[in-house]
């Protein structure tokens, strides 16, 4: 027998909050790989296409932007707001993938979540990405966390009728 705890499987619940927090999120830390292999992390305002894709728009000048259109893997952290007092009890969502171009319909999708980058969008080093998610772990507050697969974080499809 393990002496390791066994995490709870994934519910709809936890599905939903996971959702919430990146539908809520007006910022989001996003890791990249730099040049020299490490860490970099830095903050951005993604958005969500109407398929679910979590979208960011980075400069090519930024340390971000290279990193991406260099190395497209990723990390990005969404969090609630957190009571100052006990900033570990906020729940969280991790996802984690591969950046690569937005597609055409993508660029309608941010611009109506994030109408301000209107200014600068079509600037020639800005460029819009599309997140491929391949895993997700969400902490929804002390003593729960779990992985949740990409397609819980997908948009419930409404029911025709």
């Amino acid at each position: 027998m393990s002496d390791r705890p066994v995490r709870p499987e994934a519910n709809a619940a936890d599905g939903a909050l996971a959702r919430r927090l990146i539908g809520d999120a007006a910022t989001a830390a996003l890791a990249v790989v730099d040049a020299g292999g490490h860490p970099y992390a830095a903050m951005t305002a993604p958005a969500q296409a109407t398929d679910g894709a979590i979208l960011i728009l980075a400069s090519d000048l930024a340390a971000h932007g290279q990193a991406l259109a260099r190395d497209g893997r990723f990390s990005l952290l969404f969090q609630e707001a957190a009571d100052p007092a006990r900033p570990l009890a906020a729940a969280r969502l991790t996802v984690r993938g591969v950046a690569g171009p937005a597609e055409a319909s993508d660029r309608a999708a941010f611009l109506a979540r994030r109408p301000e980058a209107v200014r600068f969008i079509d600037f020639g080093d800005m460029r819009l990405y599309r997140l491929s998610l391949r895993a997700a772990h969400l902490v929804a507050g002390f003593g729960r966390a779990v992985e949740l697969p990409p397609d819980m974080l997908r948009p419930p499809v409404d029911a025709p009728g």
